[in-house]
This record gives C-alpha cells, sequence and structure tokens, in this order.
C-alpha cells in the first residue's frame, strides 16, 4: 500500500519528514512511503514579518487542502506551527518522541549565557514570545526582524554583523547545524526562556476518518510527548494563539507529575506575564486549559498598585498622612514585625490583612515569598500596602521588592517612612547632630555575619574609629560588645558616651547610657533585647535636656479601648498624646435601623415642642435622614433641643445648632429632672434614640406630655477584630480597660470569654458612669475607677488621678 507523506519544501521539512518516514517504514514494512512537497504561503512571502502577513496556518494551509482532497494521506508539520484549531474533518494523530523543545541564542561572541551578550547588543527574531522575553531579560538589547530558513538566517547574521540570532534548537539539531565553529550555540532554558506550544514536536496531521494512520503512528508513539503535546495545545487552544500574540508553553516532566509553564500576551506585547501551575499528568488538557485562563485573566485585568510605605518607628502618628491614606484603601496589607499594629484598626472592612513577621533570623514568611505574593496581589488588580518599620530604604530590602516588581510589571510607588534612625532617637532625648558637638551621622547596620569581627567584616573599622560624627547601629544589640570592642580597638575613646534605645518611641521604649567600656554590661543588667538602637557620640550627652516622652504620664501604660470602630479613635489620640499605648478591640458597632420611620418623624418635625439626643449616634443618624428628605438644620425651627453629653452638644455644634439644655451629669435621671420643669401638658417630645438604651427617660417624661421615640439605630456586636488582647491580660501587660457603656463591658465579656474572668480583673476597669459600672459589677468585673465626669475626658482624667497615686 502506498502512503503519501506530505510536507514544505524547506531543507528542514524535508529532513524531519524523513526521518519520520524512516521510523514509519521501520515499523511497517509493508507499507510504501511517498513524500510530496508543497510550497505553503509562509514559504513563498519571505519579505514581512509573520505576524503582518495576515493568516493563521501561514505553513499549514495548503497542506491541510491537499488532506482533505485526497492528495495526501498525512501532512507533516512543526508542531509548534500548527494553529490552535484545525479544519473541519482534521485531527492530529499521536506524536512520537520530542526533540530538544529549548530555543537557542546563535552568536559569534565566545559566551555561554544570554547575560554576556555585549551591552546594546542587536538580536535578529521575528517572534512576538521570543521578542517579549528578550526585552524582559536583556532591556539593553536591540531587536531586529529577520526571516527565511535557517541557512539563510545564519547567512543574515553572518552578512549583516548581527550579535545573535533566537532559533529553535529541534530544528538546528535535526539538519545538523547545532554546533558549529562558526558561531556558538547558547540554550535559553525552557522554564525561563519560555518556547512555542509544542516545540520540538513533529505533527502529523490527517483526515478524521483515516483509521489506518492513525493506527501507524500509534506503534510509534511517545507517553511523555503525548502529555506534553495535550497541555501545551489546551494551553494554546484556550488563548486562541497565533503568531500575532505572544505566546508559549512548556511542560515539565517530573517523577509522578508535571509543571506547565505559559507565557501569554497582548498583539503590543504591552504587557506579557508568566505562569505555571502543577498537576498529575493525566490532567494535562485541563490543566493547560486552566493556566491559559488564568493567564488571559491576569493580562486583560488591569494591574493594582503596591505602595512599599514606611510605617514609621513605633508611634502610631509617626504614620506619614500618605501611608495612611492608602492604608484606609488598601484592599491588601502585609505588614512587618516592627509595625504598630493599631494601624490595623483603620483597614478597611474587608481588607485582606497578611502578617510576615520580618525579624533578624526569624522570618514568618521568607523575602522571596514576600515578593510573590505582592506580585500576585497587584496582578489581581488589588491596591495592595507593603508597611515596612521605620522607612522602607533603609536596611528594609525595599529596594528588592521595588525590583521585583518593575520585573512583573506590576505598578509601584514609594511612601518613605520615619526611621529609627532619626525619630527613634529624638523620642529617646538624643539629637542625631548638635551643633554643640557633631555635625554628621553615620548608619551601619549590626546585623553582620557570624565572622563579621575576624578582619573579613564588610565594615571598615579603621575608619569607624576614627569618626567624630554620630554613629547609629540598627539591628546590632546582640553584637553590643564586640561593637564596642572593635572602636576602641581602633581609636575610639573608651569613654566615647553610648546609648542603646530599645523599642523607640513606643510606650515600651526603655534607654540605658553608659560609654564604650560600661554599656555592654549596663545593657545586660537591664535585660535590654532586640529591637533595639545603639547610638555611639556626644550627643548622648544631650538626653537628661530633651528627653520627653518617657516623661508623659501615662508613658508605659496600655490601655484597651472597647468602643466603637468609628469612635475609638478620639480616646485612642488622647492617650498617645498622654505617652500611653492603646489597644483598639472594639466591642460594639452602630447601625442604623427603622431608616423609613426616621425619615417619617423628619417630615413632622414641626409638630414637636421639644427634641432630645442621648448620643453623637442619635444625631449622625438623625442628620442622616434630613439628608435623605431634602432638609437641613433649618427643619427644627423653634424647637427646643436637648444633649446628653459633651460629645453629643459639640455634634450638634458642628452642624449649626445649640443646645438649649445640657445636663450636668450625663445619666437619664438628670435629664429628667433638668428638663421635666420645662415642659407642660402641651408639649410634644421626639427622642431619636439606641435600641439598646434605657426606657426611664421616655416613660418619665409621658407622665408629663406625650413623647414620641423613634429607635434609630442599635448597638450590635462587633466581631471584626484586628487584635486579640487576651494573651496580654493573661501575661498582665493590660494597665487598664475601659468601658464607655453597658454594651460595651456586655460585648467585651462575651468576646474573651466569661471564663477569663480572672484574667480581665488583673487590669483596673474604668467606667465612665453609674449604668456602665452596674454592667460591670452583673458580669463579675470590679470597678476599680469610676469617671466623676461621665465623658472621655473624664475617664482619663480619673487614669492621670490614679497613676499619680
Amino acid at each position: 500500500m502506498n502512503i503519501k507523506v506530505g510536507t514544505r519544501g524547506s531543507t528542514l521539512a524535508r529532513v524531519q519528514s524523513q526521518w519520520l518516514i524512516d521510523v514509519l517504514a521501520k515499523a511497517h514494512p509493508q507499507i510504501k512511503f511517498e513524500m510530496v512537497i508543497i510550497k505553503t504561503k509562509g514559504d513563498l512571502v519571505q519579505d514581512k514579518p509573520l505576524d503582518k502577513i495576515g493568516d493563521k496556518g501561514l505553513f499549514t494551509k495548503e497542506l491541510e487542502d491537499a488532506l482533505l482532497s485526497g492528495v495526501i494521506h498525512m501532512a507533516i508539520h512543526s508542531m509548534k506551527d500548527m494553529p490552535s484549531q484545525l479544519p473541519e474533518g482534521l485531527m492530529l494523530t499521536l506524536p512520537t518522541v520530542r526533540e530538544d523543545p529549548r530555543d537557542v541564542l546563535l552568536t559569534p561572541h565566545k559566551i555561554d549565557s544570554l547575560a554576556a551578550l555585549p551591552q546594546g547588543a542587536v538580536v535578529a527574531t521575528g517572534s512576538k514570545r521570543r521578542i517579549s522575553q528578550l526585552k524582559k531579560l536583556r532591556p539593553d538589547v536591540e531587536i531586529v526582524g529577520i526571516r527565511g530558513n535557517i541557512d539563510t538566517r545564519i547567512r543574515k547574521m553572518q552578512e549583516q554583523k548581527l550579535d545573535g540570532i533566537i532559533l529553535a534548537a529541534a530544528g538546528l539539531k535535526r539538519i545538523g547545524r547545532f554546533v558549529d565553529d562558526a558561531y556558538e550555540t547558547v540554550a535559553l532554558p525552557e522554564k525561563t526562556f519560555i518556547p512555542a506550544p509544542a516545540q520540538g514536536i513533529l505533527a502529523v496531521e490527517i483526515r478524521a476518518d483515516n483509521e489506518l494512520v492513525k493506527d501507524l503512528m500509534k506503534a510509534i508513539s511517545d507517553p511523555d510527548t503525548i502529555v506534553q503535546m495535550n497541555g501545551e495545545r489546551s494551553f494554546l487552544k484556550t488563548l486562541n494563539g497565533s503568531c500575532h500574540i505572544p505566546v508559549g508553553a512548556y511542560v515539565e516532566m517530573k517523577n509522578e507529575s508535571i509543571k506547565i509553564y505559559g507565557l501569554y500576551g497582548l498583539e503590543d506585547m504591552s504587557r506579557v506575564v508568566t505562569r505555571s501551575i502543577e498537576g498529575p499528568p493525566e490532567e494535562a488538557e485541563a490543566l493547560g486549559k486552566e493556566l491559559g485562563l488564568e493567564c488571559y485573566k491576569a493580562v486583560h485585568t488591569k494591574p493594582g498598585k503596591v505602595y512599599l510605605a514606611g510605617g514609621g518607628c513605633g508611634d502610631p502618628g509617626l504614620l506619614t498622612v500618605k501611608a495612611m491614606g492608602v492604608l484606609k484603601r488598601a484592599d491588601v496589607i502585609v505588614y512587618d514585625a516592627l509595625v504598630n499594629e493599631s494601624f490595623l484598626n483603620e483597614a478597611k472592612e474587608g481588607a485582606e490583612i497578611v502578617y510576615v513577621g520580618k525579624r533578624a533570623g526569624n522570618h514568618a514568611m521568607p523575602q522571596e515569598d514576600i515578593n510573590a505574593l505582592l506580585i500576585e496581589k497587584g496582578l489581581e488588580g488589588k491596591t495592595v500596602l507593603r508597611l515596612k518599620g521605620g522607612d522602607p530604604y533603609v536596611f528594609g530590602r525595599g529596594g528588592e521588592e521595588g525590583e521585583d516588581l518593575y520585573d512583573a510589571d506590576v505598578p509601584f510607588e514609594v511612601i518613605p517612612g520615619i526611621t529609627s534612625v532619626i525619630g527613634g532617637l529624638a523620642y529617646a532625648g538624643i539629637p542625631i547632630t548638635h551643633r554643640d558637638c557633631v555635625s554628621s551621622f553615620h548608619v551601619i547596620t549590626g546585623h553582620l555575619k557570624s565572622n563579621a569581627y575576624d578582619g573579613s567584616s564588610d565594615l571598615d573599622w579603621p575608619v569607624l574609629g576614627k569618626l567624630k560624627g554620630t554613629i547609629v547601629f540598627l539591628m546590632g544589640v546582640k553584637n553590643l560588645k564586640k561593637i564596642c570592642a572593635e572602636l576602641v580597638k581602633n581609636g575610639m575613646d573608651a569613654q566615647m558616651p553610648v546609648a542603646v534605645v530599645h523599642r523607640a518611641s513606643t510606650p515600651y521604649q526603655r534607654v540605658v547610657v553608659g560609654n564604650l567600656e560600661t554599656i555592654y554590661e549596663i545593657a545586660t543588667d537591664a535585660k535590654i533585647t532586640a529591637p533595639s538602637l545603639i547610638v555611639v557620640g556626644e550627643v548622648v550627652n544631650k538626653r537628661e535636656k530633651l528627653r520627653f516622652f518617657d516623661e508623659k504620664p501615662l508613658f508605659g501604660k496600655t490601655i484597651i479601648v472597647t468602643r466603637s470602630r468609628e469612635q475609638s479613635s478620639q480616646m485612642s489620640e488622647k492617650i498617645v498624646e498622654l505617652g500611653g499605648n492603646p489597644i483598639e478591640y472594639p466591642t460594639i458597632k452602630i447601625v442604623p435601623i427603622n431608616e423609613a420611620a426616621c425619615d417619617e418623624k423628619v417630615k413632622e418635625l414641626d409638630k414637636y415642642t421639644h427634641i432630645v439626643f442621648t448620643s453623637i449616634n442619635g444625631v449622625e443618624i438623625f442628620f442622616d435622614s434630613l439628608k435623605r428628605s431634602g432638609k437641613d438644620a433649618r427643619a427644627f425651627g423653634k424647637l427646643h433641643i436637648t444633649a446628653i453629653g459633651e460629645g453629643t452638644k459639640n455634634s450638634l455644634l458642628s452642624r449649626g445648632l445649640t443646645a438649649d439644655f445640657v445636663p450636668d451629669k450625663y445619666v437619664g435621671e438628670e435629664l429628667v429632672n433638668g428638663l421635666a420643669p420645662l415642659l407642660t401638658k402641651d408639649s410634644r417630645v421626639l427622642i431619636p434614640r439606641s435600641k439598646n438604651a434605657r426606657i426611664y427617660v421616655v416613660q418619665e417624661l409621658s407622665k408629663i406630655c406625650p413623647v414620641d421615640e423613634i429607635q434609630s439605630y442599635e448597638t450590635i456586636r462587633e466581631d471584626h477584630v484586628t487584635v486579640d488582647p487576651l494573651e496580654m491580660l493573661k501575661n498582665k501587660e493590660i494597665d487598664y480597660i475601659t468601658f464607655t457603656s453597658s454594651t460595651t463591658v456586655e460585648f467585651f465579656v462575651e468576646k474573651i470569654g466569661a471564663q477569663h474572668l480572672a484574667a480581665i480583673n488583673a487590669a483596673k476597669c474604668v467606667s465612665i458612669g453609674p449604668q456602665t459600672s452596674k454592667k460591670c459589677l452583673e458580669l463579675g468585673i470590679g470597678v476599680d475607677i469610676e469617671a466623676e465626669q461621665y465623658t472621655i475626658q473624664g475617664m482619663l482624667d480619673a487614669i492621670l488621678k490614679d497613676t499619680e497615686k
């Protein structure tokens, strides 16, 4: 029987077709195979780039026409030239063993890697896949187009004095030109320079009804190559790949699994991504499709932006305004161990928060994984805040993260932070420079290699020992003894003042002072550990006059704030100003309810003579209703306005309303006693209030005149938290717990757990007033302090008074 085998007329096409015919003939000696040469459009048009000719199947269409018409029985192609979609009625048979899938650089230079090409080298290729990868690996290289068969391209490289051309290794090996005295052959690893899908595999295309050829090919097929073809072709088909777009794929065969590497980009190459996926060999086709869909999504999803921001050196007030703005809107927050965790309270609800905990010798996540995470989230189109202690570029490896983001085409921006070199020393009362003694400073990493003091250190100790300016060592407390010894050994006065600052600018800050001879013993006795700064220089002597932070009245005190997230910041800011450490643990959340009913009351305001606001929340939610109804403060007309509490009064003032009556004490009894004499039977009172509030005021005033209440909001438990204070309570690290309402007490106990009352009572309980104190006692919490004035300031005044005892 005679089988006609169609192929193109190039040297490579004829050689690889003859190779396959020989393999088939050996396996099937009863069959006669005849080669038929057919010219394709890709062979005939040599003066234009492939993507400019305009058709798919540039090297296959004429062969496929011959198959469909019966002129040939099988057509042999390079699988990489096959379109992702075949004409109806045609199919690919099982492939035989794969040749080398890699791309190679042919170059006249005696080099062994792409990186070794001369700066500004001129390299020829017409493939968008190759161009995109070459630009990424060597952005300095000039790329020019090239067409023609292998011999023609090699000749053009020599005639045009090009620095290189990129070709497929398989073709070179098949025609015997992989190694040649005229050039060096530099292999480009298939996992980092991804080849065309199925490159190195021979494609045998037949009519779908040709059972004979199917059986002939089955006898010489290769199982691994079948898996690779299925995975790579599935990737190509999913993306509808062609020479018009950069697309590449490679299936790596492992022991019991495969890993598919994929490359895909836009036609103009403005965005190209690489991804990988791993799974079992039998799922190669499904994995290829999944990877293709992932690449498509990555390319067609607009990248987000990563902000590499400095979190300052401890005090939350040292976070920059710009960083705080990003923090509040970020989709993802990736933060380090030295970042003040109170920042996380400002994260929007639903933000993904990832702790990567970088400390010397103890990383919760390796740096390369952090970089990969930032890239992944950025490519998902998210706004990412990478929050680092101090400044991202001061021994913070922010530069490495930025470079990796650049390489992955993820937009990024740097937000500088206040480094502990400046801010930490200032909070310790030590100026980094001072006209009386020094006019320069030097910042050194103290996190040195284990052999850093045996003469092989990168630090120039002879120079450091003679410096006249301030020297600050970061991350060096474990090497304190060696640092001092080296400085003295290299000429520095042993009496030079030295300070070690532990956890600078935080409520846990501790400062010890000595000189190069004594500081090690002083720091050891004080049990000073990392993170600490070491500062060497005359400026240390300025501390006694310039210290301010550790003399604030609440310095070293840690206080839990249980108010709602929206209201906690006011109290926290005051605690910080006094030197304390607020732990925001919101237990309540304010939720508007009965909005339609509230809107109705707004429309009927002229029917009332008095309105009573019992909280800031009541004011805010009522004014939201006013806005929905198209009204403003003028709607209150001649209404008599009562406000409970300084905060409620100020909230009204900010909206242009002055309260007519504010009781001296902010409880219901005082309100009734003060308001009752102002009411008659003809009065009519409206009270917008919390669903959770006491009914006392409504009941008592109703004895005098009609009273309408509208439950405009309710207080529910807040379950979105960023800290868990239980461990701190158990370790007796909390000094005070503040409760501003009965519900904050109730939900605090619920969240912490009633079984932990002993831990709760280890801290001092601060109540805003009698009703809150009553709830504390009901639930088993001892009340240590009750504010004299039932306000936030009253609570803080009570705490200050307690610290003076």
